[in-house]
Parts: structure tokens; C-alpha cells; sequence
């Protein structure tokens, strides 16, 4: 049994990086919503099963909204 998906804080997240597309890292979305950088992370994991939204990582750390080419 898992932990139950808190969407205020998904939404915070997917917000944040569609903001900085590409120009934010984890620790980042943490400090500029507010939020536990452990609650970051658990968002990030639940993002594309919620809402369907596809991100990447790039070898900086840097997320982003992944596209297709």
C-alpha cells in the first residue's frame, strides 16, 4: 500500500517546471514552492501518472517537459 498522491503539490511542481522549463533542478522547485525536498521527489515520481506530463532530466540535473522531436 502506497502513500496517497497529494495533486497540490504535483500541481506545484508541474507548474513550476512549465515556468522554468529546462532552468530548474529539484532542490530548486523545492525552494521556490516551499515544499520538503523529499516531497519534491515523491511529486516528480507521480507527475506522468497523474497528469500524463512526460519529464526529462538532463546530465546537469536540469527538468524539463520532455518533446518529441
Amino acid at each position: 500500500m502506497g502513500r496517497k498522491a497529494n495533486m497540490s503539490h504535483i500541481e506545484a511542481v508541474v507548474r513550476t517546471i512549465q515556468q522554468n522549463d529546462g532552468q530548474v533542478r529539484a532542490n530548486d522547485i523545492a525552494r521556490m514552492t516551499g515544499l520538503h525536498p523529499e516531497v519534491v521527489s515523491r511529486a516528480l515520481a507521480r507527475v506522468p501518472e497523474y497528469t500524463g506530463i512526460l519529464l526529462q532530466e538532463d546530465d546537469h540535473g536540469f527538468l524539463g517537459i520532455f518533446r518529441r522531436s
